[in-house]
């Protein structure tokens, strides 16, 4: 018996060592986007529905989102070159879009009245908007598209991407009465972005996400590491860890091309 513990211990290291001398392929992506199980249906002129977590309700609430107007621009030259290096030799591109959300029903007085309450004790995440964000990541490698604190190890061109963005702006004033009290809110929000990034580089994704989570200051700590740039996108609020499907309702994404 003892012989035969031996002699499968002894296979057992020899399969791990031919394993752990063999070289990835030079291919071999980590896709955190998609492992993550977000969805990839954010489409220009097409409503998607987003679903988040709102204060004063324990089921996710649904919210349109669509890409108003998209634009893309070819900057620094016509050839569209790449050099060996990755970048793209002063060429590049600018896409310009415009993002907008919507609610596609009056807020429930449950919800109206605590978001209500925050704004009487002067808390932020006191409007639905509060619970969406829109992202710009690295497809390949989940990282964050606005900061450049992160490092590549093979030097993507990620960090040559140069995002801006103006502030929702606000649209279709709403109000939501109770006894002794009312909830003033926006049905509809938009803001206008830019991303300018090196030519070839196909890696960038714009999202639309909801949260697992309607604690505002929760979400806003969650996500620290990904908003300075130290983590990735599937350490934040905006995935369901261990339920795909559910990330899937509340993640949406459209790949810049």
């Amino acid at each position: 018996m003892k012989r035969l513990v031996n002699v499968l211990l002894a296979m057992f290291l020899t399969v791990a060592l031919f394993f752990a001398a063999v070289p990835m392929p030079a291919h071999a992506e980590f896709m955190d986007l998609k492992r993550s199980g977000v969805s990839f249906n954010l489409k220009p002129g097409n409503w998607t529905i987003v679903h988040t977590k709102l204060p004063g309700s324990k089921k996710f609430q649904k919210v349109f989102t669509k890409i108003t107007k998209y634009k893309r621009v070819p900057l620094g030259g016509s050839s569209g070159t790449k050099s060996s290096s990755g970048s793209s030799g002063g060429n590049g591109v600018k896409v310009i879009l415009t993002v907008q959300v919507q609610l596609p029903k009056r807020l429930s007085k449950k919800i109206a009245k605590t978001l209500q309450d925050r704004r009487n004790n002067n808390l932020p995440g006191d409007t639905y908007v509060d619970y969406l964000d829109v992202v710009y990541v690295d497809q390949r490698t989940g990282e964050n598209l606005k900061t450049s604190v992160t490092d590549g190890a093979e030097g993507d061109n990620y960090k040559d991407a140069k995002v801006t963005e103006t502030d929702w702006k606000p649209y279709k004033p709403q109000k939501v009465t109770w006894g002794g009290g009312s909830y003033s809110y926006y049905v509809s929000y938009a803001k206008s972005i830019t991303i300018d990034f090196p030519t070839g580089y196909k890696k960038a994704c714009v999202g639309v996400c909801g949260n697992c989570t309607s604690n505002y200051d929760k979400i806003q700590e969650w996500n620290q590491g990904f908003t300075d740039g130290y983590t990735v996108f599937s350490d934040t609020s905006h995935v369901k860890l261990g339920s795909k499907k559910k990330t899937a309702k509340i993640c949406h994404m459209f790949k810049v091309k």
